[in-house]
């Protein structure tokens, strides 16, 4: 059964106040529109009662005349004053009150315009006065001798100036001789008043009376507004007492009827939290409302499972369609993820060998296809990280996490880049670094305000935060949901040079993240979760060769393997590998169709893209330092810089000086990547930055900045070519390997985004050439796939290509192909001579000594583990020893100053004997003194001492 009908579901007593939430948002929507209704007839209702002029306040007992902006006593409730004409200057106010109105005597515009308009008196001086005998008042008298309406009368007429007449007054409520005003304005000055008209309707009159009365409700421009923040507030803190249409907006009584199951909750109430749940955890495009009534679809949070103490049953109106989860999982999938340091991709396979990279870090599914939407931003962003690992820990599966509590990829990068300088630290890009790095400690600091120190990745205990798992929870989030279906086989990719243990740590952090991935009904059937794994899959340079050696079509015949090298030249390092890609032969390989063999793995750890725009950035801040140090502006130093002469207030740790280069890197980037029209921005001399900080945090906005075009080129051809001199000597010692033995052709592929950059193709072309003339062995190079230079050499060999299909591998999304076209029961044997006993990596570095102002290999990267080798007398009791990882230091001749030393002391100092080192792990070395007896029977002169080399 993959469907049924639920009529109740399991919900965490912690999301009870948010489905309250929604409760109410919903029936204040409800009220919202109920008003918006309400207010539409009785303004009707009000039009129409200001049209007939004389309109009746029924709570005061007056009458309003829009004619002139007023409103005039009801005589049947009030007594007007009876007097002659020359009591009027001396009228107290008193007999002007009515109702609760302290009124006054009309002007005679006033008079005309609401009684007669043939009235007229001779005027001393404007409409506001009468003579009167010679006197001036501002009272006026109202003769009703002709009965309703007043008539001219003679002045002089004796009689007329002592007969008794009526003081007739009024409340102006738009000042003297006030024009006729438009109805809204009118409806203002009533609610103003709290005059309530007779004539409205019993709804009418209960809208108009909720208007005049809420604190909720305002008039913003030409209509009443209901403030539904200041109501939804009120409500939440239970101090909203207002009725409102019969709707109960009581948070307690809805909370309570919840969890006594006393009432069903319409599917309106709750649909939201469904429809939107990958909305709310990871930015993803929400469900459409047929996933919950449709019997071929249903919604897996529905199905299901066995519930926690804190899990509460709630019902829902009629019912919905819940979907097992189980039934949407991909038997035959796998995924294949490249763990980057600038950017992760995934690619994943059906039920075919039909390869496809699958969009990561970008919900928004509708959203037209673009080739960053596959190569996603390794960053992490740390909004509320507090309230995030509450919901992390409160479910094993699918948690109710908020998107505003913590982003990933594209969305943490945009923050990262318009950040302040506060905010640094609530965003980490250098994930991979860090796990790479054995001692690399990470300070993180959420917008909340929370300060976290983590130590370094192996060192993370079950306590602490662990960011790459939770990078590794959102890539599942990704993966697994009801737009792509649920993937138990992943596989992962590792540079050529980690170590097991820090390959064995990101494994079981990313098999941690995908498991919360993945709905609570897949977590807890065994028999499904058996099939559940993440492994380490081809290296990264191995993955990426699988993948281009069949785009560029290589299909080697039996007794033909041919002899490739990778130049992986990615964002924060580049990868070297060698290795031969040939037919399977053997008996034992009849279910693969090929077999790639690599070996000679290195590389050059400081070499990347990334890289390169942190080494320019420091030195356009070098050439710029009197103008950065008047302004307090410091900068970091990137790991081959050295520091120069006044650099102690110009160089930093901080988090201004990391945003400063990362702001100032951002600005060279057109430059290395050759961005269209970058010439205009360099060839000035003159480059603004958008925003630097002082060491106080202060904003420096438009920072101009000494630009030298031709000497950044000249460094970035300098560095580079560093890089591919050493690949060359990588080559050369790898063609000394057995299995390249009568090699005649070399087959290179370059690989990485930053491969594609000019000066890599050229320095190549140059180097290939030499090395032909040296060794006598042609060189082919391939470009990286997905480039214009690829696809040209792909019609060469005589192949159709489609061109810009971005969704076919490139220079960085082939690493990923290569994962899943390498998977584990697949038709291409990966076998890795990088790693020796145990499953770990050979190595890292070259030891030696100083000879002369260069580097002397005294101890190579190949000899084994735990072997001792005599390095120098003991003769002194302080050592030095230097190392590289640089493979051009083979050839004896590199500057002492390009690698590192550790500086050593024995504590046995003996003429007679010796210093020893073995090599005990990939970083760790142990140095002993012995004669060469003793280190043959393990007597030893001193003891054993460790030394980490990073």
């Amino acid at each position: 059964m993959e469907t049924k009908v639920l009529t109740t579901m399991q919900v965490h007593e912690s999301e009870i106040d948010k489905i309250v939430e929604v409760a109410v948002k919903k029936k204040l929507d409800e009220v919202l529109a109920r008003f918006t209704h309400e207010n539409e007839l009785l303004f009707k209702e009000l039009d129409k009662l200001i049209a007939k002029r004389w309109v009746f306040m029924e709570n005061e007992k007056v009458f309003y005349d829009n004619e002139v902006v007023a409103l005039f006593p009801d005589l049947d409730h009030y007594e007007c004053a009876y007097i002659n004409t020359p009591q009027l200057s001396s009228v107290p106010k008193s007999k002007l009150r009515f109702s609760k109105f302290d009124g006054e005597v009309m002007t005679l515009t006033e008079c005309k315009v609401s009684f007669n308009k043939r009235i007229a008196f001779p005027f001393k001086k404007g409409e506001h006065s009468i003579q009167y005998k010679g006197q001036t008042t501002s009272y006026r008298m109202a003769n009703l001798k002709s009965g309703n309406s007043l008539h001219g009368f003679d002045m002089d007429d004796d009689s007329l100036r002592s007969e008794p007449g009526v003081l007739m007054p009024i409340y102006r409520l738009n000042g003297v001789n006030s024009p006729k005003l438009n109805n809204i304005e009118v409806i203002k000055r009533w609610l103003k008043h709290s005059l309530i008209p007779k004539g409205l309707s019993a709804k009418g009159q209960k809208q108009y009376k909720r208007i005049l009365e809420s604190k909720y409700i305002s008039f913003d421009g030409n209509a009443p507004i209901l403030n539904v923040t200041t109501l939804y507030e009120d409500v939440n803190n239970g101090i909203a007492n207002e009725n409102f249409f019969d709707i109960n907006l009581d948070c307690n009584e809805i909370k309570q009827s919840l969890i006594n199951q006393s009432a069903e909750f319409p599917k309106e109430l709750l649909a939201d939290k469904l429809l939107y749940c990958e909305k709310s955890r990871a930015d993803i495009e929400p469900y459409d409302e047929k996933i919950l009534s449709d019997p071929n679809r249903g919604h897996w949070d529905l199905w299901s499972y066995t519930a926690s103490s804190n899990e509460i049953e709630i019902k829902v109106t009629d019912g919905w369609i819940a979907r097992d989860p189980r039934t949407d999982i991909k038997e035959d999938g796998v995924i294949g993820i490249d763990f980057g340091t600038k950017s992760t991709v995934v690619v994943h396979q059906e039920n075919s060998d039909y390869s496809l990279p699958m969009r990561i870090g970008v919900g928004n599914f509708s959203k037209q296809i673009e080739a960053s939407h596959y190569e996603n931003p390794t960053v992490i962003e740390f909004i509320n990280l507090d309230r995030f690992l509450e919901q992390y820990e409160l479910k094993k599966g699918r948690p109710n996490t908020l998107w505003e509590d913590v982003t990933v990829s594209h969305t943490a990068f945009n923050s990262l880049m318009e950040s302040s300088s506060e905010n640094y630290y609530t965003i980490l890009s250098d994930l991979k670094q860090w796990a790479g790095d054995k001692k690399r400690q990470i300070r993180l600091k959420d917008k909340a305000g929370e300060d976290i120190v983590l130590p370094s990745f192996l060192d993370l205990s079950e306590d602490n935060v662990n960011p790459i798992e939770l990078y590794a929870y959102y890539i599942g989030l990704y993966i697994n949901n009801q737009h792509n279906g649920i993937y138990l086989d992943y596989s992962l990719s590792f540079p050529v040079t980690y170590e097991k243990e820090v390959r064995e740590k990101i494994i079981e952090s990313f098999e941690n993240g995908l498991k919360k991935s993945l709905p609570i009904a897949v977590l807890e059937d065994e028999e499904v979760m058996k099939k559940f794994r993440v492994i380490s899959g081809a290296s990264e340079p191995a993955a990426y060769a699988v993948c281009a050696m069949q785009e560029f079509g290589f299909e080697p015949e039996e007794d033909e393997p041919l002899f490739y090298g990778v130049f992986d030249f990615g964002g924060g390092t580049t990868d070297f590998d060698f290795g031969i890609w040939r037919a399977a032969e053997s008996p034992k390989e009849r279910r693969f169709d090929f077999v790639i063999e690599h070996f000679g793995a290195g590389g050059d750890k400081y070499l990347g893209g990334e890289n390169l725009l942190e080494l320019m950035a420091f030195e356009v801040f070098k050439q710029n330092q009197e103008v950065l140090r008047n302004a307090q502006i410091t900068f970091t130093l990137p790991p081959e810089c050295q520091k120069f002469a006044g650099s102690e207030v110009l160089i930093s740790d901080s988090q201004e000086a990391k945003l400063n280069t990362k702001q100032l890197m951002e600005q060279l980037r057109p430059l290395w990547e050759r961005h269209e029209g970058y010439e205009s921005k360099f060839d000035k001399g003159i480059l603004k930055v958008t925003t630097l900080f002082d060491k106080t945090g202060v904003q420096k906005p438009n920072f101009e900045l000494d630009v030298d075009r031709e000497a950044l080129e000249s460094l970035i051809k300098a560095r580079v070519e560093k890089g591919v001199r050493n690949y060359f000597d990588a080559l050369q010692q790898a063609l000394n390997n057995p299995l390249a033995e009568g090699v005649e052709d070399v087959i290179i592929l370059l690989a990485g985004n930053s491969s594609k950059a000019d000066i890599v193709e050229s320095l190549f072309e140059d180097y290939s050439e030499s090395f032909k003339e040296k060794l006598g062995i042609e060189l082919f190079v391939f470009p990286p796939l997905g480039t214009n230079q690829a696809y040209e050499m792909m019609e060469a060999r005589g192949f159709t290509v489609e061109r810009d299909t971005i969704t076919r591998p490139t220079g960085k999304t082939g690493v990923a192909f290569g994962l899943v076209q390498s998977r584990k029961g697949g038709k291409i044997k990966v076998v890795d001579h990088n790693v020796v006993e145990d499953d770990e990596v050979k190595f890292k570095y070259f030891i030696g000594s100083s000879k002369r102002g260069k580097f002397k290999v005294d101890i190579d990267r190949e000899t084994p583990y735990n072997e001792w080798l005599l390095f120098i007398d003991a003769a002194e009791e302080d050592f030095e020893l230097y190392y590289t990882s640089l493979p051009e230091a083979t050839n004896n001749q590199l500057d002492i100053s390009q690698v590192l030393r550790k500086k050593c002391r024995i504590d046995s100092v003996n003429e007679d004997a010796f210093v020893y080192l073995r090599k005990v792990s990939p970083t760790i070395i142990e140095y002993v003194v012995a004669t060469e007896e003793g280190i043959q029977n393990a007597t030893y002169s001193s003891d054993i001492t460790t030394l980490e080399l990073n």
